[in-house]
């Protein structure tokens, strides 16, 4: 624990009990600061993900002063709408809140995106608060993957505002250094306030196999023991490709009758994809909600596979935030990405999974063979062997240091330590 204690604020609509992954990584780090010794305060959302509808939530998190909107708000259907309304209410929400803490503010860390929102802390705030953003993904780089005149000026717009919000903070913290590069590149900034910290470690339980488990535990139903399952959990939109992701799924269904297919999300994009889908005879993808972060550990433990897909053009934008839990439990991995993205590269050093490098149907399943045959002779416990040595990489703790301002200060200190050092020795060899 460091020796003194500072205000720290967390903005991001999404924090606990959310079930999005962003909203688990925001509660880890404002768990991490309080065992740091911080007073924490976060200006979020009540949840609204997957659905976009919010519920109402009191939830609380010992030593953290939680200050949520957005109960009354009603988003549209399509995304880049839901998106536009997300941006503009809770930014003239956080700033009513921020002007009357900004004097009890010494750190503001702000999750992007959404963006708009930093533009008004930049205004609000003292000149001495200390202002971190922590990055995890590029939205003026992922929208411009798609090519239509309303998107085009749309991304125009994205660019703008994350050039002013990025070139704003005195640091900006990426979740991969592909991120990082692309952003220096495309945003012009300085180095020296760039930094890369992986998303980190949220389970707790990642031991746990499907063998010790109590019979009638949460899952059993859904994932039987006697069948192999593999499991796409998560968001669907466009970083997913989401709809070629399912047509994959389901071809892989139709060719291994032995095993379970399973896609886990929400939203109305799931809900289309579901209707679709669950018309089909079996065999045919199985559809179901998130499950509650208390279920994540036996879910990867009944997870034969877990599918990681990155839709072509998005790799140096995002990096899926859960990709350190799953290396943490053992899952083998299947993801679909380019050679050479920070994914595939992180997957091949930890040695726990197989590479489609293009979305093509026959390399999916050639891929698939494979990783189906590697995990029936390997344990997950093997793989959870081969990744310990890499888990720091991971550390919530880094995040902290970095967002305090505390690693910069240890730097410091051992510059100036090894100048005293190097006068020291001067004077005595003038002596």
């Amino acid at each position: 624990m460091i020796d003194w204690q500072q205000q720290i604020l967390i903005v991001s609509p999404f924090f606990y009990p959310e079930l999005i992954s962003t909203g688990k990584a925001n509660q880890h780090l404002a768990e991490a600061f309080v065992a740091e010794g911080h007073g924490v305060t976060v200006v979020c959302s009540h949840p609204l993900y997957p659905t976009w509808v919010p519920v109402a939530s009191d939830a609380e998190i010992e030593g953290v002063t939680i200050l949520r909107g957005g109960a009354g708000v009603r988003y549209p259907k399509t995304m880049p709408l839901r998106r536009l309304v997300l941006e503009a209410w809770f930014a003239q929400f956080t700033a009513r809140r921020v002007w009357r803490l900004r004097r009890h503010v010494d750190v503001v860390v702000s999750i992007l995106p959404p963006s708009l929102f930093v533009l008004f802390l930049d205004i609000l705030l003292p000149k001495r608060v200390r202002r971190v953003a922590v990055v995890h993904d590029l939205q003026g780089i992922l929208a411009a993957q798609e090519k239509s005149f309303a998107r085009r000026a749309i991304v125009r717009m994205i660019h703008a505002v994350e050039s002013r919000v990025f070139r704003s903070q005195d640091l900006c913290i990426f979740f991969s250094g592909d991120m990082a590069q692309t952003a220096q590149r495309s945003y012009g900034l300085d180095p020296t306030k760039i930094a890369v910290q992986y998303p980190s470690i949220t389970l707790t339980a990642i031991d746990e196999s499907i063998d010790a488990m109590p019979s009638g535990s949460r899952l059993e139903a859904l994932f039987p023991p006697e069948k192999p399952h593999v499991v796409y959990s998560g968001a669907l939109g466009y970083k997913q490709n989401s709809q070629q992701l399912v047509a994959l799924l389901q071809a892989a269904a139709e060719r291994h009758p032995d095993v379970q297919f399973h896609v886990l999300s929400g939203g109305p994009f799931f809900d289309s994809l579901r209707a679709r889908y669950e018309q089909r005879q079996e065999p045919r993808v199985q559809f179901h909600p998130l499950v509650a972060e208390r279920d994540l550990a036996e879910l990867y433990a009944r997870s034969a596979i877990q599918i990681i897909p990155q839709s072509e053009g998005t790799e140096s934008a995002a990096l899926p935030s859960k990709l350190p839990n799953l290396l943490a439990a053992g899952v083998h991995l299947l993801a679909i990405c380019s050679e050479g993205s920070e994914v595939e590269r992180m997957i091949r050093l930890a040695g726990t999974g197989s590479i489609a490098a293009r979305w093509e149907e026959e390399l999916f399943l050639t891929r698939l063979n494979e990783a189906l045959e590697i995990v029936r002779r390997e344990p997950a416990s093997a793989r959870r062997a081969r990744v310990r040595p890499l888990l720091d990489q991971f550390s919530i703790t880094n995040m902290v240091r970095l967002a305090t301002g505390e690693k910069a200060m240890m730097a410091a200190a051992t510059i100036q330590r090894e100048a005293l050092r190097e006068a020291a020795t001067v004077r005595s060899e003038v002596r």
